[in-house]
C-alpha cells in the first residue's frame, strides 16, 4: 500500500510539473502575439494611410496638389474639376485618425466635416515641384516616403 501512496504522489507531481510547464508555455506565447499585434497596428498606422493617398494621388498632377496649414493641421489638397465644378479634396489627421474631406472649391472649410479613412500616426506633408513626401512620426521613429506626381496632363 505505500508503494501506490508513493505512485500517487509521484503522478501528482508530474501532473503539477505539466500543467505548471503548460501554463509558462501559454503565457510566453501569448506575450509574443500581443507583441507582435502591438508592432502590427504600429506599421498600420503607417502603412495604410500610406495606401490610401497613394491609390488617392493616381493619376494626378502636381499642379493639382498642394500642402496648407489650417489652424494646427496641415493638410495635403487636391483641386479637381468633375462634372464641371471644381472641388478640393483635404486629406489630414485629426485625432489619430487620417481624415478626407471633399468640398466644394473656395468654400470655408470645417475640418471637423472629415471621414475617417484609417488610423494614422501624426503625418507632414512637403511638396516640391512634383514629388510629394509624407513623413509619419510614430513611436518607433520617423518614416518618410515619397510621391512622384504626374507633371503633364494626358
Amino acid at each position: 500500500m505505500k508503494r501506490s501512496v508513493t505512485e500517487m504522489v509521484f503522478m501528482l507531481l508530474l501532473l503539477t510539473l505539466f500543467v505548471g510547464c503548460s501554463f509558462v508555455t501559454i503565457e510566453r506565447c501569448a506575450s509574443f502575439y500581443q507583441r507582435m499585434l502591438r508592432e502590427q497596428r504600429q506599421d498600420d498606422q503607417v502603412q495604410l494611410p500610406y495606401l490610401v493617398l497613394f491609390n488617392r494621388l493616381q493619376g494626378v498632377r502636381g499642379d493639382q496638389v498642394r500642402v496648407q496649414r489650417i489652424g494646427d493641421q496641415e493638410c495635403l489638397m487636391i483641386r479637381e474639376e468633375i462634372d464641371g465644378r471644381t472641388y478640393e479634396t483635404v486629406f489630414y489627421v485629426q485625432e489619430g485618425q487620417l481624415m478626407e474631406l471633399l468640398m466644394g472649391a473656395n468654400r470655408p472649410l470645417d475640418l471637423s466635416a472629415g471621414e475617417k479613412l484609417a488610423a494614422s500616426a501624426p503625418i507632414r506633408f512637403e511638396l516640391q515641384g512634383s514629388s510629394l513626401q509624407v513623413q509619419w512620426q510614430g513611436e518607433s521613429g520617423i518614416a518618410t516616403l515619397s510621391l512622384e506626381l504626374k507633371e503633364d496632363a494626358e
